[in-house]
C-alpha cells in the first residue's frame, strides 16, 4: 500500500532536502506527489522549458526508495502567460475578468489555455514518462474548485452557443426544449444566446442547466486532452488520476473517470474557519462517492488532513487520534492510498497556514509520531485489507443535475442541497448498513433498499430501472419535493409526484415551502413511528394516499391531520414517502423499521461509531471507529473472536471504544 505526503520542493532551500527525506524514509513514506504548482519554474518564458529543480528531488526521492506522482501544473498558469494571453483568464457572472493572483485563474474554453497546456504537459510527458520511479500522473488540481467551474467569458459564450448547436441541432428544438416564448426570450440567431451573466431577475432555468452541463462537458473534454498528451508518451504502468473535491461543482465526475485509470480525492473533514468537523456521515458519503465514480473500483486519497488548515482563517485543530481513524475510514470505505497533506507548513504564501506532519519549524512532533503509528499499524495487514470486498446493502441515488437544478432553484432560503443529501444517507450511516451511491447508469439489483433523496430533476432512465427495481422485490425510500421536473428542467404536467405516482400510491396537489423562520410539525400514526413527534422544516407536501398507507401526519395548519409520510406495496416491493425535512429520531426510527423489513444488515452503535465490514481472503475485517472526541463507547461485537492485528490482542462480545479509537479486526463471523 502506497501511503506518501505531499511535497513542495521548490517552497523550501535545496540543503533542506536531505533531512526531508531521512525524515520521511523513518516515516514509512513510500511515496510523494509533486510539481502540481510549478508551472513556473519548469517553464520560466514561453517555449523555454528547464526541470532541473524537479529532476534533482526527484533524484534524491526515488534514490531513496520514495516513489513519486507528478502532477500538471495547469492550475497555476504564470505570471508571463496572463500578461501575454489575458484571454486566458476566466470571467465571474458579472462579466468581470478574475485577475491574476491567485490560482484556477483560467477558463478551459480558451484555444490559448488549451494549447498552452498541451505543450507544457507534452513536454513533462516526454521528460518523465518513461521515468522507472514516477508510478503516476495527477492532472491539473481539484477542477472547478473555489468557484472556478464557470465562467461566463467571451470565449465561454461563443463555446457555448456551438455547444448548443450541437446539443439541438436546430434553433427551433432548443426554443421548444426551453420554453423561451416565456419573456419573449425567443432566439432567432446562434449568436443571440448569453452565458447567463447577472440579469435583474432570474435567468430561464433550462438555460442555466444547459449551461451548467456544458461547463462540465468542457471540463471533461480539457482532462482528456491532458490525458491525450500523457498517453502518447509515458510508459505503461504509469497511471492516470485527478484529485476531485465534491461540493456540487459543474464538473461530471463519472464522465470525466472514463478518460482516468482510477480517480483520487482530496479529504478535509475540518478546514479554514470550521469549529468543528463535518459528521461522520458526511466524510462516509464523499468515500462511498468516490467508490461508485469508478462503478467500486479503488482511489486514491491525494490530500489527507493532517494538520490544522486555512488561508485567513484557521480551522478546527485535529485532534490526537483524528489522523489515524480519518485514514482508517477513508481505507476501510475504499481507498487504497493515503496521501497527506502537506509534508511541512509553508513559511509564506496564500497557503502558510495550511498545516502539516511537520509545522513551520520543520521538527517531528505530535502528528509526526502519529502517521508514523498509522505507517506502522497498517503493515500488519499487507494489502489483504484494501483489496477485500465491499458489498453494500443500500444505494443512496445521487445525480450531479439534480444538484445543479437544486443550485438554480431552492426555492427556500433553509434549502441546501448536501445537507438535505445527508439528512436522508445519514440514518442509513448511523445503523452501519453497508451503503453505496448510486446513479443513473448503476444496477440496482444488488441493494435491499435504494434511498432517493430529493428527486427534483427525474432521469427517466433512473425511474424505469427503478420502477422494474421495486416490481421485482426491492424497497425505495422517496423524499420530499420528487418527482417534479423533466431533464430539460421543465416542471411536469402531470399531478405530483409525476412520474412516481403509481409508485408511491400518492397524489400531491398541493405543498408549502418553509423558510427558515418557519416550521410545522409531524406526528407518527403507525409502525415504529407511533407517537414519534418531529419538526417539519424546508417543505411540507400534503399527500393525498391513493393505494399507500399513512405513516405520519401533519399537526399544525390549515393541512392538520394530512399524510406526512406514507408506505405502498408496488409489484413486489414497497416504497416509502418521507413529505417533510424531519428530524433525527423520526428518521432514525423510521428507518431501523425499513431495514428490518428489507433484511439489511444493521449494527446498533452509539452514533459517534461508525462500523464497515469487509470480506477478504484472511477473513472479515471489522473496522470500528469513535469519531466522538470527549466520549467513550461501549459495542457489541458480532458473535466470534475478534483479533486486533496492530495491538496483538482478542476481543469478544463487548469492546469499549476510548474517543477518536479507530481498530480493524479481523475474524471468521459471516
Amino acid at each position: 500500500m502506497y501511503i506518501g505526503v505531499d511535497y513542495y520542493p521548490e517552497q523550501w532551500p535545496k540543503n533542506r532536502w536531505p533531512e526531508d527525506v531521512r525524515l520521511m524514509k523513518e516515516l514509512g513514506i513510500n511515496v510523494v506527489r509533486i510539481a502540481e504548482f510549478g508551472w513556473q519554474l519548469m517553464e520560466p518564458e514561453e517555449g523555454v522549458f528547464d526541470f532541473s529543480l524537479y529532476d534533482e528531488a526527484i533524484d534524491l526521492l526515488t534514490k531513496n526508495g520514495i516513489k513519486v506522482v507528478i502532477g500538471t501544473p495547469t492550475a497555476t498558469p504564470p505570471a508571463w502567460m496572463v500578461q501575454k494571453y489575458p484571454d486566458i483568464l476566466p470571467t465571474d457572472p458579472n462579466g468581470v475578468t478574475i485577475s491574476f493572483g491567485a490560482r484556477r485563474h483560467y477558463t478551459v474554453n480558451s484555444r490559448t489555455y488549451q494549447e498552452q497546456t498541451k505543450k507544457i504537459v507534452t513536454e513533462m510527458a516526454k521528460k518523465y514518462g518513461q521515468h522507472p520511479d514516477i508510478i503516476g500522473w495527477q492532472t491539473d488540481n481539484e477542477y472547478g474548485h473555489e468557484k472556478s467551474d464557470r465562467s461566463y467569458g467571451d470565449e465561454d459564450r461563443r463555446e457555448f452557443q456551438a455547444w448548443l448547436k450541437g446539443k439541438y441541432g436546430s434553433l427551433q428544438e432548443l426554443n421548444e426544449q426551453w420554453g423561451t416564448v416565456f419573456w419573449s426570450q425567443t432566439y432567432t440567431d446562434w449568436s443571440q444566446i448569453p452565458v447567463p451573466r447577472k440579469v435583474y431577475q432570474e435567468h430561464n432555468p433550462s438555460l442555466l442547466l444547459d449551461f451548467d452541463r456544458f461547463c462540465a462537458d468542457a471540463y471533461t473534454k480539457y482532462n482528456k486532452l491532458q490525458v491525450d498528451c500523457l498517453k502518447k508518451y509515458i510508459r505503461e504502468g504509469q497511471f492516470i488520476t485527478h484529485n476531485f473535491v465534491y461540493t456540487d461543482l459543474a464538473i461530471n465526475q463519472w464522465d470525466m473517470a472514463k478518460d482516468l485509470d482510477f480517480i483520487s480525492f482530496d479529504n478535509y473533514p475540518v478546514w479554514g474557519g470550521l469549529a468543528e468537523p463535518i459528521t461522520p456521515a458526511a466524510i462516509a458519503t464523499q468515500h462511498d462517492l468516490c467508490r461508485a465514480t469508478k462503478h467500486g473500483k479503488g482511489y486514491w486519497v491525494m490530500e489527507e488532513l493532517s494538520g490544522a488548515q486555512g488561508w485567513s482563517k484557521i480551522g478546527y485543530l485535529p485532534r490526537p487520534g483524528h489522523i489515524k481513524l480519518w485514514t482508517y475510514q477513508a481505507i476501510s470505505r475504499g481507498a487504497e492510498a493515503i496521501v497527506y497533506f502537506r509534508w511541512r507548513a509553508a513559511h509564506f504564501g496564500t497557503e502558510e497556514f495550511c498545516h502539516g506532519v511537520l509545522d513551520h519549524d520543520g521538527k517531528p512532533k505530535r502528528k509526526y509520531n502519529e502517521v508514523k503509528e498509522v505507517i506502522e499499524s497498517l503493515s500488519t495487514f499487507g494489502d489483504d485489507w484494501i483489496e477485500a470486498d465491499y458489498s453494500a446493502e443500500v444505494g443512496a441515488y445521487y445525480d450531479l443535475e439534480n444538484a445543479w437544478a437544486w443550485q438554480i432553484q431552492p426555492q427556500s432560503d433553509a434549502f441546501i442541497h448536501r445537507e438535505e443529501f445527508l439528512r436522508f444517507y445519514t440514518p442509513a450511516h448511523k445503523l452501519n448498513a453497508m451503503t453505496d451511491i448510486v446513479n443513473k447508469d448503476s444496477s440496482l439489483d444488488q441493494y435491499k433498499v435504494v434511498i432517493v433523496p430529493i428527486y427534483f430533476l427525474t432521469n427517466p432512465q433512473f425511474t424505469e430501472k427503478l420502477t422494474e427495481y421495486v416490481k421485482n422485490g426491492g424497497t425505495a425510500v422517496f423524499s420530499y419535493r420528487s418527482g417534479v421536473k423533466l431533464p430539460n428542467n421543465f416542471v411536469t404536467g402531470q399531478s405530483l409526484p409525476g412520474a412516481l405516482t403509481d409508485l408511491a400510491g400518492i397524489q400531491i396537489h398541493e405543498y408549502e415551502s418553509l423558510q427558515s423562520t418557519q416550521q410545522n410539525t409531524v406526528r407518527g400514526t403507525k409502525g415504529a413511528i407511533e407517537g414519534i413527534q418531529s419538526p417539519a422544516k424546508i417543505w411540507c407536501d400534503l399527500i393525498e394516499p391513493t393505494t399507500a398507507e399513512v405513516l405520519a401526519e401533519y399537526e399544525d395548519c390549515f393541512y392538520e391531520g394530512t399524510a406526512a409520510i406514507t408506505k405502498n406495496s408496488f409489484g413486489k416491493g414497497t416504497v416509502y414517502y418521507i413529505g417533510s425535512a424531519l428530524n433525527e429520531e423520526l428518521l432514525d426510527s423510521l428507518y431501523q423499521e425499513i431495514f428490518k423489513e428489507a433484511s439489511v444488515e444493521t449494527v446498533s452503535t452509539p452514533d459517534s461509531v461508525e462500523i464497515v465490514k469487509r470480506t477478504g481472503k484472511k477473513g472479515v475485517y471489522l473496522s470500528v471507529m469513535n469519531h466522538s472526541t470527549e466520549e467513550a463507547s461501549v459495542i457489541h461485537l458480532p458473535e466470534g473472536k475478534w483479533k486486533d492485528p496492530a495491538a496483538g490482542t482478542y476481543y469478544e462480545g463487548k469492546l469499549e471504544l476510548k474517543p477518536l479509537a479507530a481498530l480493524v479486526l479481523i475474524g471468521q463471523h459471516s
